[in-house]
């Protein structure tokens, strides 16, 4: 779907929020071990020492990190909605929805025990904040606006073993955003005026680039909240993310604002500019990035166009892209040990939701052809980090229509190569009509176990291959699989086989479908 779309299609992906901020936990700064002198000169002697202190801790972890394999779960309030209507086929049905969620990262078992703990305690706050938020608005149940939603999206911008850093909210269209950035060696949640020591470097920076992008009125803004650690930010993997609300009077909007660790080098300890050997940055379309020692600017033309142009540090190339393809939507950067590449998607033609195009900034050549599945499109940007676990976003119509995502890594010359099955946000679910015998299904695969379904049962679309199979979460955390078969020409609208003997509509109720 479309990018313009997506913070509202990923709303079912991506909403609102309107909930309990986590307090921040403030650093503990570095204390100077020098005695106290009565002399105004020792003492500022003493300050000079305890900043090269502190710098020189930070250079000895300036070496290159390493990546951390984030996961993305979901947690959901108590809160279900359920209403009647068309499902697309003419017909009538019920519809169910958990409308209060919230996306949790996690980290693997590898990294530090204070890191998992400190996501562990934003997973307990975001339940509290989840239940609460449904609690006060149970008697608002029909009210389907993005305001009336929690939340709970979430965009993971950095994961290294120096830094995890994601933002909260900046897709939820309320003004209640926050951001998370944490020491992975310490687990302690970091402030911004403790990565910018300069305050006047940083009015400086703020007012180079609003000028540059033309968002002048944005940068009060920033220079305002910077003292006071008030601003909304991330670390990424180009620079420093400022996201700036901008208001209609009901909406808000986040402007992302940044400040690359190469355009200013001074504003930065070289362990913030420290990034992975490979690594992902999703860039500002229509911006100029510093990313990689190179410069880079993307502009197409407005509405269907035939090519669009890449300048790379002042040099044009001219690229081929789909007549009936549109503007530009989104960009990714990603270095890998095959060399750096330029995913550029512009909202697609009749046929497809958007078209992508791989530049290799090596030979500054093109394709379009990326080995991926023809139900793929965009990036999921929510999640760009790391070449090796990028996801893609899909349209499936497996039982219902839903935007799942696939896994995909970035391999030789820039192809993406599937790493497993679509993956659903876990949030939408189905209803049994009558009682069914499923496949239990463990680490992705079916364990040889089965399991009776009573009617009525709840299940939440988690996995698929778009094709052959749905797996479902259970209420208990069991997941099962129900094996389809397409047939279109099923009775009452049916387009699905459901383990070879019953029509889809016969044994569940609440599927919709895109008319």
């Amino acid at each position: 779907m479309k990018k313009s779309k997506k913070a509202l299609a990923l709303g079912v992906a991506l909403l609102a929020l309107g909930a309990t901020a986590c307090a921040a936990k403030d650093t503990k700064s570095v204390q100077s071990t020098a005695a106290t002198t009565e002399s105004a000169a020792s003492a500022g002697e003493s300050t000079a020492a305890e900043s090269k202190q502190a710098e020189a801790e930070d250079d000895k972890q300036a070496a290159a990190p390493e990546q951390l394999r984030v996961s993305i779960e979901s947690i959901r309030s108590t809160r279900e909605r359920e209403s009647g209507g068309e499902t697309g086929m003419g017909s009538q049905d019920r519809f169910y929805e958990y409308p209060d969620w919230a996306m949790l990262p996690t980290v693997p078992d590898g990294a530090t025990a204070a890191l998992t703990k400190a996501l562990d305690a934003y997973a307990d706050t975001q339940q509290q904040a989840l239940e609460a938020y449904a609690a006060a608005h149970q008697n608002s149940a029909e009210d389907d606006s993005l305001l009336n939603r929690y939340a709970g999206d979430v965009r993971l911008t950095r994961s290294d073993s120096n830094y995890l850093s994601f933002v909260r909210g900046t897709d939820s269209y309320s003004a209640d955003a926050e951001d998370y950035t944490y020491d992975s060696k310490t687990g302690e949640r970091v402030l911004l005026t403790q990565i910018v020591r300069d305050e006047k470097q940083f009015d400086s920076a703020v007012d180079q680039v609003t000028q540059e992008t033309g968002m002048t009125e944005l940068a009060a803004l920033a220079k305002e909240g910077f003292p006071a650690n008030k601003l909304v930010w991330a670390l990424g993997n180009e620079g420093l993310e400022l996201y700036l609300p901008k208001s209609d009077g009901n909406y808000v909007m986040y402007i992302r604002v940044v400040l690359s660790y190469e355009s200013f080098p001074d504003l930065f300890t070289d362990r913030v500019k420290a990034r992975p050997a490979q690594y992902a940055a999703v860039l500002v379309p229509n911006q100029q990035a510093y990313i990689d020692g190179k410069r880079i600017h993307v502009s197409a033309p407005s509405g269907q166009s035939g090519s669009f142009t890449v300048e790379v540090d002042n040099k044009e190339h001219t690229f081929k892209k789909s007549e009936e393809s549109g503007d530009l939507l989104s960009l990714v950067f990603v270095k890998t040990t095959e060399g750096d590449f330029l995913y550029c998607e512009f909202v697609g033609d009749i046929a497809d939701d958007s078209q992508l195009v791989e530049v290799n900034l090596a030979d500054m050549s093109e394709t379009t052809e990326l080995g991926t599945p023809d139900l793929c499109t965009g990036f999921d940007l929510q999640r760009v980090t790391d070449p090796a676990t990028l996801f893609l976003n899909a349209r499936l119509d497996t039982l219902s229509t839903l935007t799942a995502s696939l896994p995909v890594s970035v391999g030789q010359g820039g192809k993406l190569e599937a790493q497993g099955s679509y993956q659903y946000l876990g949030v939408t679910e189905l209803h049994t009509k009558q009682a069914l015998t499923l496949s239990l299904v463990k680490n992705g695969k079916e364990s040889g176990e089965t399991v009776e379904l009573p009617a009525d049962t709840k299940l939440f679309f988690y996995a698929g291959d778009g094709k052959s199979y749905v797996d479902f979460r259970l209420e208990d955390n069991r997941v099962v699989r129900v094996h389809i078969a397409s047939d279109e020409n099923g009775p009452d609208g049916s387009l699905w086989k459901v383990e070879g003997k019953y029509y889809d509509k016969d044994v569940f109720s609440g599927m919709r479908y895109a008319g």
